[in-house]
């Protein structure tokens, strides 16, 4: 255990450090990276949970579902302050956190667990890795992503849509998952990619350059549409992680996806959960946007 540790997430490393040791689950260990690499986010962590944390404090954001509270975000004179929940007990606090108006400086009180503490436990490191990505030129997704040896496929739809599935099918065939729930895309350059970020398990950094976008649902045959323009911008962006209560992240979303979607192509794809779908996916023509838009509209009597 370190009082200080740099972790590289996404295409940005974050520098840790405490006046205790930090540890962090097993699912960080293999996104360590070297200690003098310049830091993009950094992050002070702290012991004890503090009084008076809320004085003055307007609640402007709660992630929940119908079994628990995730987190609560509040807007302070002071930025932004967190208020994680223990996702065992429920209702304990489990973490305060405070991020600065620059959305690269933050303070994480956590209680200390004997000499060291655990500033980044679930869900307090994916809260940090989605606000990475909006002080950058990236987007965090829940989504799986393979990458087969050509091009980089990414999965998305909404929750029981089959993303795990159509991933593990693709993996059978021989190509490599990148992550199977939750990614970062980053606009790096002239491309696109997708990162894998920390889970339960332990992971290598994975990255992928991003080729296609499918917006997967179950079907009894297996189909393909392409999407343009807004249709493709809306049908991706719904299923980006996003806390819409500030009208900054929702622009950042708009633009990020706005200019993603001129190059990386998006589909609706249904799909038959069996190993056929990787094989239609790959016979199918993949024009780019551009040359989508570009194409010959069809006449009265081609369209039936």
């Amino acid at each position: 255990m370190n009082k200080q540790v740099l972790i590289s997430v996404g295409g940005f490393v974050i520098r840790l450090f405490s006046g205790l040791h930090i540890r962090l689950d097993a699912g960080y260990s293999h996104f360590v990276c070297e200690p003098d690499r310049p830091s993009d986010i950094e992050v002070e962590c702290l012991a004890g949970i503090p009084e008076g944390f809320l004085t003055g404090a307007e609640r402007v954001f709660k992630a929940a579902n119908s079994e628990k509270i995730f987190y609560t975000i509040y807007r302070t004179q002071a930025g932004l302050a967190f208020v994680v929940n223990d996702q065992n007990t429920k209702d304990e606090i489990q973490q305060l956190a405070l991020l600065d108006d620059t959305l690269k400086t933050w303070k994480i009180w956590s209680k200390p667990v004997g000499d060291a503490l655990e500033p980044l436990l679930f869900p307090m490191g994916p809260i940090l890795f989605h606000y990475a990505t909006l002080q950058g030129d990236a987007v965090m997704m829940h989504s799986s992503c393979v990458f087969d040896g050509e091009k980089g496929r990414l999965f998305s739809g909404f929750s029981g849509a089959g993303k795990s599935t159509i991933s593990g099918l693709w993996v059978k065939s021989g190509a490599t998952m990148i992550n199977d729930d939750r990614v970062i895309i980053h606009h790096e350059e002239d491309a696109y990619y997708v990162y894998n970020t920390p889970m339960y398990y332990a992971d290598v950094p994975k990255r992928t350059r991003l080729d296609a976008v499918y917006l997967i649902s179950h079907a009894p045959e297996n189909k393909m549409t392409q999407r343009t323009g807004a249709l493709a911008v809306t049908g991706i962006m719904a299923f980006s992680i996003q806390n819409n209560y500030d009208a900054r992240f929702v622009q950042h979303h708009l633009t990020f996806f706005s200019e993603m979607c001129q190059s990386v192509p998006v589909y609706d794809l249904g799909f038959v959960p069996d190993e056929s779908v990787v094989k239609f996916v790959k016979a199918s023509p993949h024009p780019s946007p551009k040359e989508k838009e570009a194409s010959p509209h069809p006449s009265p009597k081609e369209r039936g």
